[in-house]
């Protein structure tokens, strides 16, 4: 009798602890803490403003920030680590990130072609494969997209966070606003410290060998006509006159370093729009350019001051590239001041 009390006993207790181990898991999924920290930053296209910690009852925390971006608020993970984007794969390498999917044309960027082994393709610029972006399960998106349905289509996969194209007129600004969209400003200056010095040492490479008063263009030849660019439209426009500061002419600073960034020149008109010296992007069909009888008058073309431009190279304008362009486009004018002294 003693020992089926002793045994009765013994189970009592036994379901006791269970009672009370179940009633402290069932509120694991209850907030543990929340945090919230206010954060203001100088960047065009937005800033962080609040921290919150949840756990759960395996002990493990999964931390989300409220990022405020020109379309609204967004909440998005602390540390994303399955980033999907379209186009700003070289602002994440360039914080020590690497996405996990992205547009094919920008993972054929030849700036950072050896920086992009194991992001995967999520289809092309106008062609985004929704099925491949689910399979890759990201943690966030960032977009350039200005399509409602699209964007839309994003946010249903995960946290997306939107930055039109144009929103940064610079490398400063740009690297900065990725650096505070990802909690990563410390990178986002390093890089920039980098950046500065070797623009600085492209600068004076150029300086010794061009005077002040020089002008540059950039154009583009069609079979037709011809494009001018600006500043901030590819085609290194970013390099020259923001890189390495080049001087435009006066008629590029008033026509094309606005809100328009490009246009249609006619082959009559082309010299209107011609420096002392010309870059000039060309595809596969028109390497070498010649030109017309009007194209051969410009002093640029007299003066072997012209410097052609493949398309598939140059048409790039993110920060890598920008860099580096900046670099061969110094080359290029240090190289042919050489021959044309000669």
């Amino acid at each position: 009798m003693y020992a089926v009390k002793n045994r009765f006993s013994g189970l009592l207790l036994m379901l006791a602890m269970i009672m009370i181990l179940t009633a402290c898991s069932s509120g694991a999924g209850v907030p543990a803490a929340k945090q919230t920290s206010a954060s203001e930053s100088g960047t065009t296209s937005g800033t962080s403003e609040a921290n919150t910690e949840t756990s759960s009852g395996s002990g493990s925390s999964e931390a989300t920030r409220i990022y405020k971006s020109l379309s609204g608020d967004v909440e998005i993970p602390a540390e994303p680590q399955r980033i999907v984007t379209d186009m700003y794969v070289s602002d994440l390498l360039v914080l020590g990130i690497k996405p996990v999917g992205a547009v094919q044309y920008y993972l054929e960027n030849p700036f950072y072609s050896d920086q992009v082994t194991g992001i995967e393709s999520i289809g092309d610029r106008n062609a985004v494969s929704l099925e491949k972006v689910v399979d890759l399960n990201p943690d966030l998106i960032i977009t350039y997209s200005n399509q409602a349905q699209e964007i839309e289509n994003y946010q249903k996969i995960a946290p997306t966070v939107v930055i039109p194209y144009g929103t940064f007129t610079n490398v400063h600004d740009e690297i900065r606003g990725f650096g505070e969209l990802m909690n990563k400003s410390e990178e986002a200056e390093a890089w920039l410290k980098t950046y500065d010095e070797r623009m600085e040492a492209a600068r004076s490479k150029v300086k010794a060998v061009i005077r002040p008063e020089e002008t540059f263009s950039i154009l583009e030849v069609s079979d037709k006509s011809f494009y001018g660019y600006g500043d901030n439209f590819g085609r290194g426009g970013q390099a020259v006159y923001r890189a390495l500061e080049l001087t435009p002419l006066e008629r590029t600073r008033k026509e094309l370093m606005g809100d328009t960034q490009w246009k249609e020149i006619s082959r009559e008109v082309v010299g209107d729009y011609a420096g002392d010296h010309i870059f000039l992007t060309v595809g596969e069909s028109n390497k070498n350019y010649q030109g017309d009888s009007i194209w051969k008058s410009l002093p640029a073309v007299k003066n072997n001051q012209v410097y052609e431009l493949q398309e598939d190279r140059y048409w790039y304008f993110d920060p890598i590239a920008i860099q580096g362009q900046a670099e061969e486009f110094a080359e290029m004018i240090v190289e042919r001041a050489k021959q044309n002294r000669k």
